[in-house]
C-alpha cells in the first residue's frame, strides 16, 4: 500500500528534480520570466479597489433579514416630515448620534454641564454645508422632522420650557416626559437620552449621560449625499468642540465604514516595519561562521519573492473587479511567514547536498526533496482557502480568495524567481566567494591573519575538494541542526521523555476541549472601530449607559384582512401576546399597536366600529389624521378600495448582554411569527437583524470549512505523502492542532465571529506545514532504520527550518499586537497560538508519536535517479554499525 501511495510523489520528485537541474542550467532567463510575469500581473494594482461598507461585508449574501428590509421599506416607506426614530429601517439610517458626560465622571444634570450641553446643541445646528449649486445647506433642512420640528434631546428641550416659566429649580421627570403643544398632548420616553440615572419620586435626581439623536433625510440620493456631507462637517465640528464641563463622544452613520477604511491604510506602515524586522531574522538566521557559505543576500530574496507574489495578487484579483477590504488587508502578513518557510525549507535541503557536486545536481536534488515538501503545503493552504471561498460571508469569502491566489502566486515565485537567486548564490559558493561582496576569497585553513579569517575566510580548501574524490564529504552543519541531531532528539525519543510529553498532551487536549466548550459567539460593532478611537469610546458608553433597551422590532402582518371583524381582531390581539410574552419582550408597556390604540379610540367616541364602513371611516378620516396617532399612518397600507393589506406593530424588547444572545432575540421572534397559531403571514425585522444574521451561518459554515479543509488535506496527504498511515497521522495532528486554536482563542477572550471564522480556516493550511514536512522525512527513510534514528534524522534535517518559519511568522505578526484594531489583533492572536501549536505538535508531540508507533513500512525513499551505489546494502551496513552520522549522510546524498 505505501509503495502504492508512494508512487504519485516519486515521480513528481522526479518532476522536481529534472527541473532543478534545468533551472541551474538556465537561471537568468527563469530570473527574467519570473520578473516578467511579476510585472504584468503586477500593473492591476491601478484598478485597485476598497470595499468598507460594513453591512455588505458582514452579513450573508442570502439574507432573510435583506428580503425583510425589502419588503417594509416597499409597504411602509419612511416619512421624514412625520418621522419616527422606533419605524427607523435602515440600518445606515442618516444620524449623528452624541453622549455627553461631565468630565468629572458626575451628574450631568448640573446646572453648568447642562450650559455646556446647550452650547454643543447651538454647535451643531448651527452648523452649514454648501451645495454643488453654491447654495447654503442648514441643519433645518436635512433633519428628518418630528412633530413639524426638529428636536435634538427631550431633557434639554423640557429644561428650556422650565427656564422659560422662570422655575427656579428645575427637575427632570423620568422615565417619561409629557409634553402638551397646542393641545396636542406627547409623551417621550428619556430612556434613550439620559443614562446612569438615579430616579426619585418619579424624577432624575442625576445621571452620568445625556444623549443627543440628530435624524437626517437619506432620500433621495442627492438629499442623502447632502446628509452626508453635512454629518462630516458636525463630526469636525464636535473634533473640535472644547469644554471644561462635558467630555463628548459621538457616531455618524459612516463612522464603521471610515474606519475601515483608516484602519487598512494605517496597517500598511505596520506591514513596513514588519518587512524590515522579518528580512533582519532572515538574514540573521541564514549566517554561518563561514563567510562563502553564509546566505544573507538569498535569505533576503526569499522575502522578496513573497513581496512579489502579494503584487501580483493584488494585481490579478484587481483587474478581475474583485474589491479588496479591510480583512484582506492582513493577507500580507501571512504570505510573508508562508514565503519565508518555503524558503528556510529550501535552504535546508540545499544545505544537505553534496557541497562538491555541480551545482546543477545540487539543485537537482534539493528541489526533488525541498519541492515536494512545499507542494504539500501549497495545495493544502490553497484548498483550505478554496473550503472558506464557498462561505456566504463576503468579507470571509474576499480574504479567502485572495489568500489563495497569493499562495499559489508565491509557490510560483518560489519555484522561478528564489530558485534562480538560489542558483545564483550556489555558484558564487562553488567558486568561493564572499557572501556579501562577490569576491574570492580564502579558507580558513589557509587565512594569512586572524582578521582575514574573521571578516573573509570561507568555503572549502583545494584539499577538501581534491579529498572529496576519493572519500565522503561531509557538508558543513548549521549549528543548530546539530543541536536537533545530537541534543534534543535523544531526548525527545528517550522512553521516559515519551511517558511525559503524552501527559502534557493529554493537559492541553483537556483545557482545549473545554475551552471549545466555552466558545462565545458574535462580532461587536464597537470592534469595527479602532481601539481608543471616538467611534470606539462611542460604543463603550454607549454599552455602558444606554444598553438596557434592545431595538424596536417591526411585526409586519403582509396579508388583506378584514379588521373590522371581531374574530380577525382576537386573532390579530392573541399574536400580539404571543410577542409580548417573548422572554426578550419588553411587555404591554413598550408595544405600539394601531388596532390596539384605534379600538380604544372608538370606544371613547362610542363609535362601533364591527361594520366595514364604518371601522374604516373612523380610522382614515378621524384616527389617523389626529395628530396623537399621526404615527400610525405609516403602519398601515390601504389599496386602492380602502381595504387593509398590510399593517405593522412595534414590540419593544430587552437588551441583552452579548450578541450571541442578541442573535437568539432574533431567532425567537422568527419561531413566533413562523408558527404562529393564527395562521397568519408575519414577518419581523429589525434593522440591526441584518447583522446578528450573520450567527446563524457562523458556527455552521466553520464548521463545514473545517471538514472540507480537513478532508482535502488528507486527500494531499495521501497523494504526495508515501505512506497512508503517516498521512492519517498528519490528519489527526492537523485536528489537534484546530482543537487547541479555537480552545486557546476563547481563553484569550476572542469570539467565534467573521473575523475568527478566517482566521481558523488559514489555521488549516498552517497546520498542516509542520506535521507535515516531519512526517514526510520520517517516511521517506529505510524502514529498516529503527524509529528512533529516524525521528532524530527529521529533527536534524527540518527542525531547524520549521523553527525559522515558526518565528518569522510569529515576528511577522507580531506588530499586528500593536495595531488598535480588533481585527489585527484577532488576526495576531489566532495565528501565534498556530504557530505556537504547530511548533510544539511537529517537533515534539508528532516526533513522539512517530517514534512510539515505530512505524515499519516499505522503504519509500525519494531516490537519486543517477546515484549508482547500492543503497540498500550501504544502509544495512550502516545500520548494523551503530554509525548514525554515515546514515545520515547516505541519507543526504540520496534523497
Amino acid at each position: 500500500m505505501a509503495r502504492k501511495c508512494g508512487c504519485f510523489e516519486r515521480r513528481l520528485s522526479r518532476l522536481f528534480y529534472v527541473y532543478g537541474r534545468f533551472l541551474a542550467r538556465h537561471p537568468l532567463v527563469i530570473l527574467f520570466v519570473a520578473l516578467a510575469v511579476a510585472a504584468v500581473a503586477s500593473c492591476g494594482v491601478v484598478f485597485l479597489q476598497f470595499e468598507s461598507n460594513s453591512e455588505d461585508l458582514f452579513t450573508p449574501d442570502v439574507s432573510r433579514a435583506r428580503d425583510e428590509r425589502t419588503k417594509i421599506q416597499g409597504l411602509f416607506p419612511t416619512d421624514f416630515d412625520n418621522f419616527s426614530p422606533a419605524r427607523v429601517t435602515q440600518l445606515n439610517q442618516r444620524i449623528v448620534q452624541v453622549i455627553t458626560m461631565a468630565r468629572d465622571g458626575g451628574n450631568v444634570l448640573r446646572e453648568a454641564v447642562i450650559n455646556e450641553a446647550f452650547n454643543l446643541r447651538e454647535t451643531i445646528v448651527t452648523t452649514t454645508v454648501v451645495n454643488e449649486n453654491g447654495t447654503v445647506v442648514t441643519f433645518d433642512d436635512l433633519c428628518a422632522q418630528v412633530g413639524g420640528g426638529c428636536p435634538v434631546n427631550p431633557v434639554l428641550q423640557w429644561i428650556m420650557l422650565a427656564r422659560q416659566y422662570n422655575q427656579s429649580e428645575v427637575k427632570v421627570p423620568y422615565p417619561s416626559v409629557t409634553f402638551t403643544t397646542g393641545g396636542l398632548t406627547q409623551t417621550v420616553s428619556l430612556e434613550f437620552h439620559l443614562g446612569g440615572v438615579q430616579e426619585r419620586d418619579g424624577f432624575a435626581e442625576s445621571a452620568k449621560a445625556l444623549a443627543f439623536f440628530v435624524y437626517l433625510r437619506h432620500e433621495p440620493e442627492d438629499m442623502n449625499e447632502l446628509s452626508g456631507v453635512w454629518e462630516d462637517a458636525v463630526a469636525d465640528v464636535l473634533d473640535g468642540f472644547e469644554s471644561q464641563e462635558l467630555s463628548v463622544v459621538y457616531f455618524t452613520s459612516d463612522s464603521i465604514d471610515e474606519a475601515q477604511q483608516e484602519m487598512a491604510v494605517d496597517v500598511m506602515s505596520y506591514f513596513s516595519a514588519t518587512f524590515i524586522i522579518l528580512i533582519v531574522f532572515a538574514v540573521a538566521t541564514c549566517m554561518m561562521k563561514d563567510w562563502v557559505l553564509s546566505k544573507p543576500w538569498l535569505a533576503s530574496s526569499g522575502a522578496f519573492s513573497a513581496v512579489l507574489a502579494i503584487l501580483s495578487c493584488i494585481g490579478i484579483l484587481s483587474t478581475a473587479g474583485v474589491a479588496l477590504n479591510q480583512v484582506a488587508a492582513s493577507m500580507p502578513f501571512l504570505i510573508v511567514g508562508i514565503g519565508l518557510d518555503d524558503t528556510f525549507i529550501m535552504l535546508a535541503a540545499w544545505r544537505k547536498t553534496n557541497p562538491f557536486s555541480s551545482v546543477e545536481e545540487r539543485m537537482g536534488e534539493a528541489l526533488s526533496e525541498a519541492a515536494v515538501s512545499i507542494t504539500i503545503t501549497t495545495a493544502t493552504d490553497f484548498l483550505a482557502f478554496c473550503a472558506g471561498s464557498i462561505t456566504p460571508l463576503p468579507a470571509v469569502r474576499v480574504f479567502c480568495l485572495c489568500a489563495g491566489i497569493a499562495v499559489l502566486c508565491d509557490f510560483f515565485f518560489q519555484l522561478t524567481f528564489f530558485g534562480a537567486i538560489m542558483v545564483l548564490t550556489g555558484r558564487r559558493e562553488a567558486a568561493n566567494r564572499h557572501c556579501y561582496f562577490c569576491r574570492k576569497v580564502l579558507s580558513r585553513e589557509e587565512s594569512p591573519s586572524a582578521w582575514y579569517s574573521l571578516f573573509c575566510a570561507g568555503g572549502y580548501t583545494r584539499r577538501d575538494s581534491l579529498d572529496s574524490a576519493t572519500s565522503e564529504t561531509k557538508p558543513v552543519d548549521h549549528i543548530v541542526m546539530t543541536f536537533f541531531r545530537d541534543s534534543f532528539a535523544p531526548v525527545v525519543t528517550h522512553p521516559f521523555s515519551l511517558m511525559v510529553i503524552c501527559v502534557v498532551y493529554v493537559t492541553y487536549l483537556l483545557v482545549a476541549i473545554y475551552g471549545c466548550c466555552v466558545l462565545q459567539e458574535g462580532l461587536e460593532m464597537k470592534n469595527l472601530a479602532e481601539e481608543g478611537s471616538v467611534t470606539n469610546q462611542f460604543f463603550e458608553a454607549n454599552d455602558e449607559y444606554f444598553i438596557q433597551y434592545g431595538p424596536m422590532v417591526s411585526v409586519m402582518v403582509i396579508q388583506k384582512l378584514e379588521y373590522w371583524d371581531t374574530n380577525i381582531q382576537r386573532d390579530v390581539q392573541e399574536l400580539v401576546l404571543d410577542f409580548e410574552a417573548s422572554p426578550y419582550s419588553r411587555g404591554p408597556d413598550s408595544t405600539e399597536f394601531w388596532l390596539r390604540s384605534f379600538i380604544a379610540f372608538s370606544q371613547d367616541m362610542g363609535v362601533n366600529i364591527t361594520g366595514g364602513d364604518t371601522f374604516n371611516s373612523l380610522l382614515r378620516n378621524a384616527f389617523l389624521p389626529s395628530p396623537q396617532f399621526s404615527r400610525f399612518q405609516e403602519d398601515i397600507v390601504f389599496d386602492d378600495w380602502g381595504d387593509i393589506i398590510a399593517s405593522r406593530l412595534l414590540i419593544g424588547t430587552m437588551q441583552t448582554p452579548s450578541t450571541e444572545n442578541q442573535g437568539n432575540l432574533m431567532i425567537n421572534l422568527r419561531e413566533i411569527a413562523d408558527n404562529n397559531n393564527q395562521n397568519l403571514t408575519v414577518e419581523v425585522y429589525a434593522p440591526t437583524f441584518t447583522v446578528l444574521e450573520q450567527f446563524l451561518i457562523i458556527l455552521p459554515n466553520t464548521l463545514q470549512n473545517l471538514v472540507i479543509a480537513t478532508l482535502a488535506m488528507l486527500l494531499v496527504s495521501l497523494l504526495l505523502i508515501p505512506n497512508p498511515v503517516v498521512s492519517v497521522v498528519v490528519t489527526l495532528c492537523v485536528i489537534s492542532i484546530e482543537t487547541g486554536v479555537v480552545g486557546f482563542m476563547s481563553h484569550w477572550g476572542v469570539n467565534l465571529d467573521g473575523i475568527s471564522m478566517i482566521n481558523i480556516i488559514l489555521c488549516i493550511g498552517f497546520s498542516v506545514d509542520f506535521s507535515a514536512h516531519i512526517s514526510y522525512s520520517f517516511v521517506t527513510q529505510s524502514r529498516r532504520v529503527p524509529a528512533r534514528e529516524r525521528a532524530a534524522y527529521s529533527l536534524y534535517s527540518l527542525g531547524y527550518p520549521i523553527l525559522q518559519s515558526a518565528v518569522s511568522t510569529i515576528l511577522g505578526i507580531s506588530a499586528l499586537f500593536f495595531t488598535r484594531s480588533y481585527i489585527f489583533h484577532v488576526f495576531a492572536k489566532v495565528l501565534f497560538l498556530v504557530m505556537t501549536f504547530g511548533l510544539v505538535h511537529g517537533l515534539l508531540f508528532l516526533p513522539a508519536l512517530l517514534t512510539v508507533l515505530g512505524l515499519c513500512g516499505e522503504s519509500a525513499v525519494v531516490r537519486n535517479p543517477v546515484a549508482t551505489m547500492d543503497e540498500e546494502a550501504e544502509e544495512k551496513k550502516t545500520t548494523e554499525s551503530g554509525n548514525l552520522e554515515a546514515l545520515m549522510h547516505i541519507r543526504e546524498s540520496n534523497v
